[in-house]
């Protein structure tokens, strides 16, 4: 299934929908609207809205209830929001517009902005991940605002979660003139309360991560290398040759793996081209070279153009060696023979030297073509010829393994990857509220600076309407069109 496969889906789920709900208004008008009064449902394009007050008296009654915790927690939030999360969102929003569209300045430093969709840059298998994740971070976010509220007597009207196509965000819907009556520092931590709870979620998510190798150690055994657990339908390595399921891998070309983050800086050394040491006696029975053929990008040939398991190296020993080889020189191997008892890999860094009585051969490979040698527990090395890119994206690994037979039913690898998405999304939240955007919290936030500087510089409402339009207009035009772009990259870099 793929992002297109959604899609669909999802056109095909709402144009139901649509006919559904245009059936029974005009076939059961009045039952009908009864029904979507008493249960709050409101059906739209590409879209649903569930509305209710049942949870308004819970969440003052839990307000109330921790009056004196709450306050200082929510003043906290709203300082920390203005005075720090405000100007690095504007940082980074620069940051981004400056590294993207002037060729002429390089910011190494700038984290890392890009839209994230199922199918698209991130596995179909992750979407209730995906879908859960949002939904989690949008309700912790609206219950700032509805904690925040209660605790200055703003009355809550109601709670909701409005759906776009696949998208859940939750809402509160507040009493305007209440919240508008209070003074400026108490506004300021109701709007500020939404963007404080999604920065501490995503903290104390990031913390969790960090620490579930150490939580589920008791059920759990990590440290010994990383398991397969499937493949992606398209993966070139789940053939007879391949990698198998339960496989468990223990290193990648010489790069030593023992978690999930060995893995990943594995793949990405898996870059560097590197040679094998073997020893002269190994080339002198096993060398196949023929006559020797350059290919049009360079790239020798040496074996014959039937042999499917050799492959042409060549010598990269340096000069200075008294029993060096003059590179230049060939042979024709096969590499499974060369790894099957000792894999000692020599690489440019370490000037292709191999220990004494060996000599460094390196594959002889174009610029796109990398040999990946992936060893594995109590099995032979898998030989695969191809991207590091292919392990990384076709090939699920797991970096837990359970102690007992009764813990293989679930796997601390499936909440370690719910709490990385509901990091990326509570950031990626608390990013878009507070930059002064159109009906986000941003817009809210910056009337409300407005405001007060109006009043320490002595200006009148027009100071405050003028500057704060001008604020929105400037904050909309620059991230509605940021939106567009990084979502339009996504689609189009994959």
């Amino acid at each position: 299934m793929s992002f297109v496969v959604i899609c669909s889906f999802a056109l095909t789920f709402y144009a139901v929908i649509w006919f559904f709900d245009s059936f029974f208004k005009s076939c059961m008008h009045y039952p009908y609207y009864a029904f979507l009064e008493g249960t709050g449902l409101k059906v739209g394009i590409l879209n649903f809205t569930w509305t209710t007050a049942a949870f308004n008296r819970f969440i003052y009654r839990w307000s109330k209830n921790l009056t004196r915790i709450l306050r200082k927690w929510f003043t906290c939030g709203y300082i920390f929001t203005i005075w720090i999360f405000l100007p690095f969102a504007l940082w980074t929003l620069l940051s981004f517009i400056f590294e993207h569209f002037y060729e002429t300045i390089q910011l190494n430093s700038m984290p890392e902005v890009k839209a994230m969709l199922p199918g698209v840059n991130i596995p179909v298998s992750d979407f209730w991940v995906y879908f859960l994740a949002i939904a989690f971070s949008s309700i912790i976010h609206e219950l700032g605002h509805a904690m925040a509220a209660a605790q200055e007597d703003v009355q809550l009207i109601a709670v909701g979660v409005y759906v776009f196509t696949i998208i859940p965000i939750a809402f509160v819907q507040l009493n305007t003139e209440h919240l508008n009556s209070l003074p400026v520092t108490k506004r300021l931590r109701v709007y500020c309360a939404g963007v404080w709870h999604n920065i501490a979620t995503a903290l104390i998510a990031l913390l969790l991560f960090f620490s579930a190798p150490i939580l589920f150690n008791i059920a759990y055994e990590t440290g010994v290398g990383v398991r397969v657990t499937g493949f992606t339908e398209d993966s070139p390595l789940k053939d007879v040759r391949g990698l198998d399921k339960d496989d468990i891998v223990t290193s990648i070309s010489g790069c030593d793996i023992k978690s999930s983050d060995d893995w990943i800086y594995c793949l990405q050394m898996a870059h560097e081209r590197f040679g094998i040491c073997t020893t002269a006696e190994f080339v002198a029975q096993n060398d196949e070279i023929m006559m020797e053929t350059v290919k049009e990008n360079d790239v020798v040939e040496c074996c014959r153009k039937d042999d499917l398991h050799s492959f042409c190296f060549e010598y990269m020993e340096p000069k200075v060696m008294a029993d060096s080889v003059l590179p230049g020189q060939y042979s024709c191997l096969k590499p499974r023979d060369m790894v099957k008892d000792n894999f000692i890999k020599c690489t440019d860094a370490g000037g292709f030297s191999c220990p004494r009585g060996m000599h460094c051969l390196k594959p002889s490979l174009n610029n796109h073509t990398y040999l990946l040698i992936i060893g594995r527990k109590d099995n032979m090395a898998v030989l695969y010829l191809g991207l590091p890119y292919d392990l990384h994206k076709t090939v699920f690994i797991d970096q837990y393994f359970p102690r007992i037979a009764l813990f293989s039913f679930f796997s601390p690898s499936q909440f370690e990857k719910l709490l990385r998405y509901v990091f990326m999304f509570s950031m990626g939240i608390a990013f878009l509220n507070i930059i002064p955007c159109y009906s986000m919290d941003g817009h809210h936030i910056a009337r409300n600076l407005i405001q007060v500087l109006a009043k320490y510089l002595n200006k009148n409402g027009d100071f405050v309407t003028f500057f704060t339009v001008f604020t929105v207009v400037v904050g909309t035009g620059v991230t509605v069109p940021m939106l567009i772009y990084v979502f339009y990259r996504a689609i189009v870099d994959n």
